[in-house]
């Protein structure tokens, strides 16, 4: 089943990024308004890429000493935003006739896969195929000073608004 994809009209993460960059002229900001529209995906959603494909293809011996698994795989936070990426990866890369699936296993699946089912530091650590655990915790975190944000190496710079309220 192929859908549209909800996030393609979303803005970017982070207003710095468009900051950034020095104001477009009139002929640039035609050319991003006749940008391609993104192909449809072929799968809609991260369920159906993972059960009707991933799935399907990804075949291992799940020992528990060289690489787990877990059924419950979207119990766990990492493996949701790891699979997305592999997912969202192959979404685009699946249009690429030469060199858009080596890409994809070598570069994406593979390094994703051996982090996921990696027996003693992946978040499927203390899973079985035939077991799901939520031993492991969130990393421990000590809140840092809030001024450490203020930093512009670490947040988007405030706009014009902030500085003139400041003053």
């Amino acid at each position: 089943m192929i859908m549209e994809d909800e996030w393609a009209d979303l803005p970017p993460a982070s207003t710095a990024e468009t900051a950034a960059e020095p104001s477009a002229t009139g002929s640039e900001k035609k050319k991003r308004k006749k940008r391609k529209k993104p192909p449809p995906l072929v799968y809609p959603n991260l369920h159906e890429f993972v059960t009707d494909y991933f799935a399907q293809i990804i075949r291992r011996r799940l020992s528990g000493n060289t690489q787990v698994w877990c059924a419950e795989w979207w119990r766990h936070p990492e493996a949701l935003s790891r699979l997305t990426a592999v997912w969202r990866a192959w979404e685009h890369l699946q249009h690429e006739p030469a060199l858009g699936m080596s890409t994809w296993w070598l570069q994406h699946c593979d390094p994703h896969m051996r982090a996921l089912m990696a027996p003693d530091t992946g978040p499927f650590s203390m899973c079985r195929p035939e077991r799901h655990s939520t031993d492991l915790k969130p990393l421990p975190l000590v809140p840092a000073h809030p001024s450490l944000w203020l930093n512009p190496a670490y947040s988007s710079a405030p706009d014009q608004g902030d500085e003139a309220s400041a003053s």
